[in-house]
């Protein structure tokens, strides 16, 4: 039993002997490798620093396609609606029509008038806005002459009357107002 206890000791000295001289090896290599960085890294160096910029420049173009997309996604929201917004406008006119043409203020005229307010709600809510015309001055983005005529009410350049309203999306205007414009 003693035997085997010296031979455990012997492999523990002959252990750490070892491990001290791995300690002692790595010491000199890392010393070496400070010494020796200078010129041994110069070149290893120049090629990290190209990666690191390359990573960098595929990093920003990343970014920037990244931004470009989402804007191009908002825009897309933005107006995803336009198209359909275009084709109420007509049935809108109509039964604004309807409302200016109608006498008698009956059960049928106020179910129409409320069927209009709900219709505009809604395209508001949207982000539809109607363009205001009459009494303003002319403004060829908004507006669209038809007529010029000469008018003693009205100061020159503002519009007299409205003959199809106008509306905007958002920032985007989709129709402009056709109207009258005093001389």
């Amino acid at each position: 039993m003693e035997k085997k206890y010296e031979n455990e000791e012997l492999e523990n000295e002959t252990v750490d002997q070892v491990v001290d001289e791995v300690n002692e090896n790595n010491e000199d290599v890392v010393e070496a490798t400070l010494v020796d960085e200078p010129e041994q890294a110069s070149p290893e160096n120049d090629e990290s620093t190209k990666l690191r910029d390359t990573i960098a420049r595929l990093q920003a173009d990343f970014q920037n396609y990244r931004n470009r997309t989402e804007k191009e996604k908002s825009a897309i929201y933005k107006t995803a609606n336009e198209s359909l917004i275009l084709k109420l406008l007509p049935v809108m006119d109509n039964l604004e029509r309807a409302i200016a043409s109608e006498k008698e203020h009956d059960a049928f005229y106020e179910g129409v008038k409320l069927i209009h307010q709900d219709m505009m709600k809604v395209l508001e809510n949207e982000g539809l806005t109607k363009i205001e015309s009459d009494g303003e001055l002319f403004d060829p983005n908004l507006h669209h002459a038809v007529f010029m005529e000469e008018s003693d009410s009205v100061e020159s350049e503002h519009i007299i009357e409205t003959f199809q309203v106008g509306y905007k999306l958002k920032d985007k205007i989709i129709r402009p107002a056709m109207v009258k414009v005093a001389k």
